[in-house]
Formats: C-alpha cells, sequence, structure tokens
C-alpha cells in the first residue's frame, strides 16, 4: 500500500549534509566527472568484459558518451527527477551506464539481482513505482510482462539484448534503439542535463535497494548521493586506491559492497573488469591480473580449501615446505605488525616466497594487492591463511543501510577475527542488549513507502540500528558475534549465537557447510552438507561406495562426521555444543533458494526445506 509520500523520513541527515560542506564531491554524477579532470581519465580503460573469449575495454569518454545518451533518452521519454527506473541485469558495462545515466537525469536507479523470481521483480518494480525497467536476458523481459498488469506506473522496457517480436502493452525498446534515442535528442537535452546533474544535493535519494526479505517482504533502502559519495570517498585514502588499480568485479552490484567499490574505484579514473561469473573468477583472474577484489567470505573459503586439500595431496616433501613456508609467513606478517621484523626474518620469508608462496600469487595473476571481505564475518582460520601467505586481507562491515561500510581494518595493522576500526566520520556505539548502533553520512534517509519501518530502524537523532552483535576492543577494533535476529534461544532460556558455532565446525576438511539448530530446543544440532569430494578414501578404507545422495544417510559416516563435530566443540560451553547431526546430500545454493545473492544461508528457507531432517534430530517435539 502506498502511502502519500513514500519518501517520508522522521529524522533529519544531518551526517550527510555536514559531510558534504567538507567535501566539494557530494554526488555521484560529480564523482563521476570529476576523475575526467582530477586524474585525466577520458582516455584511459573504465570498464571490461569478455567479447568473444578476449577482454575488450571501453574508456572513460566512451562509457561518459553513453552515460550522457542514456540520461538524454530518459528525459525525452519525459521522466522528471525523483522518477524510479528498475535495473535487472547482471554485472557488465550497461549496468553501469544505466546507474549513471539514471542519475545524470536526476532520477532514482532500483537495481534487481538478477536471480529473482517473477514475483519478487513484480513487487520492487511496483513498490518502487518504476516508469522504465531495464531487462538483461530473454527471461528478465518475460518475467516483466508477466507482470505488466500488477505495473501501473510502468512505461518503458529497455532490453539489453534484440527483444524480437517480443509483445507487451508497454513500449519495448533494444539497447542500440534506446542509446540512439538519447543521441538524437542529446543537444536538445544537454542543457538539462547538466541543470539536473548541478541541482542534485547530497541529500537526495539516488538508488533504491532492496533488502533480501529473507525474513518477510523485501525493504527499499533509500540510499542518498552523500551516503555512497561519503563511503566511496572515505574508502580510497585507507585502502590506498590509485589510478593504476584494476578490479575483478563478481560480486552483483545491486549489493551495496560492490557498488561502492565501483564508485571508489571511478572516483580515481581506475579501470574495472567483469568476471564471466563466479564459477569462472579464478580463470579470470589469471586473465586480467586485478589488483583489487572485493569478495564475500565464501569464495575466500573456497581459495583456502582448494589449496589446502591440493597440498594434502602432494607428496610429503611438498607438503613439508609448504608448512614451513606458511610459518614463516605467519611469523613475518606478526613481526610487521609489531614492528620486530629483522633482517634474518627477511631473508627467511624471501625464501619461503619463492619456494612456495609465489605459486599462490601466480593463481591470481600475480598483481593482488589487495583483497576486501565483507557481506559475512570471515572464518578466523582462513583470514589467517590469506594474511600468511603474504596477501594484504582487509575484513569490513556494514549493511545495505550504511551503504556499506561502517568500519574495516587497518591495511598496516589489521587484527584477525575483527572487522575493524570504524571509518571516518561515522560514530559506532554499543546498546545493552550487545546491539550495534551506527550514525554518520553513511546512513540511508529509511525505507521508501515503509514510514513506520524506518522508524523501528533509525532512532529521532539518526542512530540506526543494525541488528548485529557486537563488541568493540580497548584499540577500538570491533567483533561480530552474531545477528541478532540470529541468536538461537533453547528451551532453557540459554542463548545461543549459531555463526561462529558453525564456522568452528566448517573449518574441518570434511565439512563444506554447516548451519545450526536449537531454537526453542533442548540442545543444539546441526544441519552438515558434507566435503564429499575429501571422503573418497574414508569411503574407500571403510568398503562404502562414494554416492553423495547414499552417504547423506550413512550411520557410519555421520557418526564419524559427529566425531568431527565434538572435537571442534570441545572448547566449548556444554550447552553450545553440537549434540546431533543430520547430513544433506548437496551444497546450499543460491540456485536452489538457499542463499542469499552474497553466498549467505537463508536460515528461515532451509528449516522449511529440510524440516523433516531437522525433526529427525528433535524426535520428541
Amino acid at each position: 500500500m502506498q502511502v502519500s509520500n513514500p519518501m517520508e523520513t522522521h529524522y533529519d541527515p544531518a551526517p550527510v549534509r555536514e559531510w558534504a560542506e567538507k567535501n566539494a564531491v557530494s554526488t555521484i554524477p560529480k564523482l563521476f566527472r570529476t576523475a575526467f579532470e582530477k586524474h585525466n581519465a577520458a582516455g584511459r580503460n573504465y570498464l571490461g568484459c569478455k567479447v568473444n573469449g578476449v577482454y575488450k575495454f571501453e574508456t572513460y569518454q566512451q562509457i561518459r558518451n553513453k552515460v550522457e545518451r542514456f540520461a538524454a533518452a530518459l528525459i525525452e521519454l519525459g521522466m522528471q527527477p525523483n522518477d524510479r527506473l528498475g535495473q535487472i541485469a547482471n554485472n557488465r558495462p550497461e549496468w553501469v551506464i544505466t546507474d549513471l545515466g539514471t542519475m545524470h537525469a536526476g532520477c532514482i536507479h532500483a537495481p534487481l539481482y538478477p536471480t529473482l523470481a517473477t514475483e519478487a521483480i513484480e513487487y520492487i518494480l511496483k513498490d518502487c513505482g518504476a516508469r522504465v525497467a531495464v531487462c538483461a536476458t530473454p527471461k528478465h523481459l518475460e518475467s516483466v510482462i508477466a507482470s505488466e498488469k500488477e505495473l501501473p506506473s510502468l512505461e518503458h522496457i529497455v532490453c539489453m539484448f534484440d527483444p524480437g517480436k517480443a509483445e507487451s502493452s508497454r513500449k519495448i525498446w533494444s539497447w542500440d534503439d534506446f542509446l540512439k534515442l538519447g543521441s538524437d535528442n542529446l543537444e536538445k537535452h544537454q542543457a538539462e542535463i547538466e541543470n539536473r546533474v548541478n541541482s542534485l544535493k547530497a541529500t537526495d535519494v539516488c538508488s533504491l535497494v532492496y533488502t533480501s526479505g529473507t525474513t518477510g517482504e523485501p525493504k527499499g533502502a533509500m540510499l542518498m548521493h552523500g551516503n555512497f559519495a561519503s563511503n566511496a570517498l572515505t574508502a580510497v585514502p585507507l585502502l590506498e586506491f590509485t589510478t593504476e588499480d584494476l578490479e575483478l568485479s563478481f560480486l552483483p552490484l545491486c549489493h551495496v559492497f560492490e557498488r561502492v567499490a565501483y564508485y571508489s574505484v571511478t572516483s580515481m579514473g581506475a579501470t574495472i573488469a567483469y568476471a564471466e561469473s563466479v564459477d569462472t573468477v579464478g580463470a579470470n583472474m589469471k586473465e586480467v591480473r586485478p589488483t583489487v577484489m572485493p569478495s564475500v567470505p565464501r569464495l575466500f573459503e573456497k581459495i583456502y580449501a582448494r589449496i589446502t586439500d591440493k597440498v594434502a595431496a602432494g607428496p610429503a616433501a611438498k607438503r613439508a615446505i609448504f608448512a614451513w613456508a606458511m610459518g614463516v609467513g605467519k611469523k613475518h606478517f606478526q613481526a610487521k605488525i609489531n614492528g620486530t621484523l629483522n633482517p634474518i626474518l627477511k631473508l627467511e620469508y624471501a625464501m619461503a616466497h619463492k619456494l612456495a608462496l609465489s605459486k599462490l600469487h601466480s593463481e591470481t595473476g600475480g598483481r593482488i594487492r589487495l583483497f576486501c571481505s565483507g557481506g559475512a564475518p570471515l572464518r578466523k582460520d582462513v583470514g589467517e591463511f590469506f594474511l600468511s601467505a603474504g596477501f594484504i586481507l582487509t575484513e569490513g562491515y556494514g549493511l545495505t543501510e550504511t551503504s556499506p561500510v561502517i568500519c574495516f581494518n587497518p591495511l598496516r595493522r589489521p587484527k584477525n577475527g575483527t572487522v575493524g576500526k570504524v571509518i571516518p566520520d561515522v560514530q559506532v556505539r554499543i546498546a545493552e542488549d550487545g546491539e550495534i548502533l551506527c550514525k554518520g553520512p553513511n546512513v540511508m534517509l529509511g525505507y521508501f513507502n515503509k514510514p513506520q519501518a524506518t522508524r523501528d530502524a533509525i532512532t529521532d537523532d539518526g542512530w540506526f540500528h543494525t541488528g548485529d552483535i557486537g563488541v568493540l576492543d580497548d584499540e577500538g577494533y570491533l567483533a561480530i558475534t552474531d545477528r541478532k535476529k540470529d541468536l538461537l534461544v533453547m528451551s532453557n532460556g540459554k542463548n545461543v549465537a549459531p555463526q561462529p558455532i558453525e564456522q568452528l565446525i566448517q573449518s574441518s576438511p570434511y565439512v563444506e557447510q554447516c548451519v545450526v539448530l536449537g531454537d526453542n530446543k533442548k540442545f543444539i544440532a546441526a544441519l552438515i552438507v558434507p566435503t564429499y569430494a575429501n571422503l573418497k578414501d574414508w569411503c574407500a578404507q571403510n568398503n562404502i561406495a562414494h554416492d553423495p545422495e547414499a552417504l547423506s544417510t550413512n550411520a557410519k559416516l555421520v557418526e564419524f562426521l559427529q566425531g568431527e563435530v565434538n572435537r571442534l566443540c570441545a572448547d566449548l560451553s556444554g550447552y553450545e555444543r553440537v549434540k546431533a547431526i543430520a547430513l544433506l546430500p548437496r551444497e546450499l545454493t543460491l540456485e536452489h533458494g538457499e542463499m542469499t545473492p552474497t553466498l549467505k544461508v537463508k536460515r528461515k528457507v532451509v528449516n522449511q526445506k529440510y524440516s523433516d531432517k531437522i525433526g529427525s534430530l528433535y524426535p520428541e517435539d
């Protein structure tokens, strides 16, 4: 149900205005345009993707031309400032052109994940009142056409492909025809584009980013130009971005983590290459040789597991050399942080790098200077592995509603197991119940069309309730212990945070994924996806067929993995230990609706889908 003013909010976003008063570049179009002047970026490569098996790049000038043509086309269609455009697309140059073009027209960009079902696409396009929808694939077009009767605001559909003879009551444009409309009318609307760009304020909403809706219907976070600009420009010196950086982008641009990374890279006139898919990231790294790569913990965990499995399968001599090299790397990393690095350790590390660690670096293209991890907590052992291998890996923390960064680890002094220090201009405090509260120029204006939800999330004086539980240590480093909504309240009244237990169990080479259970139950249990590839030797030793479907119900394997769980959980409090497990035959995936686009488990979906398995763990209920 639409309210009279869908952008209604109850608090004054003063931190955004105050930040803008100190920074001339306070909107995204100005951030993009300033890159031309400050970094002489016009002729530099900006965006690249695979075309006929080869990476092809377009320059900043080429993209700017398309951005202004896109904006002119919107204005020609009658789009007014603050009108909304919805985009359903994967990472590609057209995504950025749509984003920047929409903002150059003074309009609001509402990106949708390309994996969404028709019902979710319909909900978001209807909720935001999109007048234009941009689609990347025929399937997306089918979803929009199927939803037309429920989309009274929708007037035009733009396709990043040839729509052929697709039938719709709305006007359908091919990408080329839409940009031609802009070219034909650019001279007529150039002055209006300049006027709209120059009229934008830091407190104007530039994007509606919808939450995943795992605990209810999706909510559109109203993110302001100043939210994104402050986050992106604050990150640049802290992460030491330069014009020579090349980012490999594979996280969805719909997610604010990747979005603000692209704004940061853009502000420096640097380059972005888009991975073909999550599955090709390893190969694409070797092709484009990136210097920077944002990622979520799941990918780092997979890289870690692949390398350790490969080492474990090698001869004893190579295993010994690798173990020695990683040990030297760990000492070298700690000495650098403590300022105690000596010539002998430097020499030892050089040898370790030559014999073993350099091979890990070559697997990433050989030029990586920075990995950024966000979206979920990074396992401590995984973080230690990358740091010991000589990579700079900084873990950060934030939410969609904080656009997104609240804090991240300093490059020169990261503290593994924490998400780092609060970034400049942002404040954090811990509420009495342990919840993290945040205030600053990164906090959204509110939820679109949901004033009550906005009021529930943000206090009258601008403090945002993150929903996360955490602690600040004496040095100002923040550690996240769990999501407030994910806390398990056992029938005995004990509260259990599932994520630390899951991470502990997933450190086993035989466990791929783990979902801890126990809400309103007498004891803690877990659903486990075994790392079936690592169980081949175990199966051979026990004369059991290596078949995941059959193994998931094999009592002997359950007993073996329960032993692993018991070993890993031995130091936990008695009520936190996992007393029973059930095995799943395959990995939880995005495609099956069990993971979010940033590869976090949808607990509600898993609980529903595997209710029989869960029921077998609690037979008395």
